[in-house]
């Protein structure tokens, strides 16, 4: 049997957050893409930026943050690695191993020291994925940056009333982690992260 949706319907669907939120993400992810991508790397940042859309509208929605995109943005990593930076492994290596491992450790210390969850595994796949792109020096920026615009966003919802925010409220921070990532890829030339080694 078919589904079939009328036009007021397909709107209401079409308007969900996260359909708008990725609306307004993907071409914002085009142009900076074409405008600041390190030199030799526009597919890879593309599909790069792609990625991490998927995963913050999963996480958005679900909570999780899905292995099988996590291990294609480390998949793309290496890809990226290998045709543009091959001289560079170690420090790209190391990025993703650091990543991985530092939000582990923070999720077990959590754990045992509060007796409940505080961030997903998935949160540090992304992160250790995130780490093949931007290397070990851009581990402490990408940390940065989601740490203060999920800070930044939670304390507009907590202000505008729209979630009530408690210590137990679970809050996705994939979203924030993936901008977090795609602007320190972006920035990396810019900052001179590239030559810190």
């Amino acid at each position: 049997m078919a589904l079939r949706l009328n036009r007021a319907e397909l709107f209401e669907l079409s308007m969900k957050p996260v359909h708008v939120l990725v609306a307004i993400t993907l071409p914002l992810m085009v142009l900076s893409a074409w405008l600041f991508a390190p030199p030799g790397t526009i597919l890879l940042s593309l599909s790069f930026g792609a990625l991490l859309i998927a995963l913050a509208a999963v996480d958005i929605v679900t909570l999780r943050l899905p292995d099988a995109l996590n291990f294609t943005v480390l998949i793309f990593g290496v890809i990226m690695v290998a045709l543009t930076r091959p001289d560079l492994w170690p420090h790209h290596l190391i990025g993703a191993a650091v990543g991985y491992g530092a939000l582990v450790a923070l999720e077990l210390a959590y754990k045992r020291l509060r007796g409940r969850d505080g961030l997903g595994r998935g949160d540090a796949k992304l992160l250790g994925a995130i780490g093949m792109w931007v290397a070990w020096p851009g581990l402490a920026p990408v940390l940065l940056v989601a740490s203060l615009t999920g800070l930044v966003a939670a304390l507009i919802a907590g202000l505008a009333g729209k979630r009530p925010m408690a210590s137990d409220t679970a809050i996705a921070f994939g979203p924030f982690i993936a901008l977090a990532g795609w602007i320190v890829w972006l920035a990396s030339p810019h900052l001179g992260l590239l030559q810190l080694y």
